[in-house]
């Protein structure tokens, strides 16, 4: 099996519109869009678990690919929006969601095709042989991130201003082999949404899994270091980032 990001930057994306920092001139020469941060678990037999559905082309990345289950970390549009398409699957596609009886447009309203299943924190769901955990996190909607455990254990945390100690404790109590955290910003930007890469290297620290890496970022979380060439104890990824579990 393994776990491939569609994208990993903020909302905005990179190359962000009509930026012309050096970030996305770059990313607009080498052809690369990064779009906002979701995953995908391919398991062996090809089908796949999504995790977010922010990518508004998820219909025609996975067009005649069995979709076994969408869990979505929070409903705001860069989370959610391949929903709307999704939702007129000829399958029907159960959606994982945390409790929020304000959803997103009217996705609730129109559901078709979507079944949403709201998960309880920490409730366990046994998928295809893999365990996958919703563990909350502090964020300015309803907001879980995901742990998975396969052959290795992989925890998807993205937006978030900080993680309660109910959900650190939990995630220190596990072999953790590869942990995605959000570091939306640069230190000097105060936030009270998303962590920082200092606070978010501190929060992978404290969890200690065996590799750590930074998501959900900007063109101008990524500028300040591309210019002071300052190095990362945990790097920032690119979309298409992928780990075997």
């Amino acid at each position: 099996m393994k776990f491939e990001f569609l994208g990993t930057s903020d909302t905005g994306g990179i190359p962000l519109h009509n930026c012309l920092c050096k970030i996305c001139e770059e990313a607009r020469k080498s052809g690369v869009s990064n779009r906002s941060t979701s995953a995908y678990l391919e398991l062996d037999d090809g089908s796949v678990i999504l995790f977010d559905a922010g990518y508004d082309l998820l219909c025609e990345k996975f067009n005649t690919t069995k979709i076994r289950a969408v869990f979505l970390t929070h409903f705001h549009a860069d989370h959610c929006l391949g929903l709307i398409r999704l939702r007129k699957s000829v399958d029907k596609i159960r959606c994982y969601i945390p409790e929020d009886s304000n959803g997103f447009g009217d996705l609730f309203t129109h559901k078709d095709s979507i079944e949403y299943v709201v998960l309880k924190p920490f409730e366990e769901v046994l998928m295809e042989g893999v365990k996958i955990t919703p563990v909350p996190l502090l964020h300015s909607k309803p907001t879980y991130g995901y742990m998975l455990t396969c052959k290795d254990v992989v925890a998807y945390l993205t937006d978030c201003a900080s993680v309660p100690e109910v959900s650190l404790l939990f995630l220190q109590s596990h072999k953790i082999d590869h942990l995605f955290l959000d570091a939306c910003y640069e230190p000097s930007y105060a936030s009270t949404k998303h962590l920082n890469w200092e606070s978010a290297s501190e929060v992978i620290d404290a969890i200690a899994p065996k590799n750590g890496y930074l998501i959900h970022a900007s063109c101008k979380t990524l500028l300040p270091l591309k210019k002071s060439g300052k190095s990362l104890k945990y790097p920032y990824i690119p979309n298409g980032f992928r780990v075997e579990v």
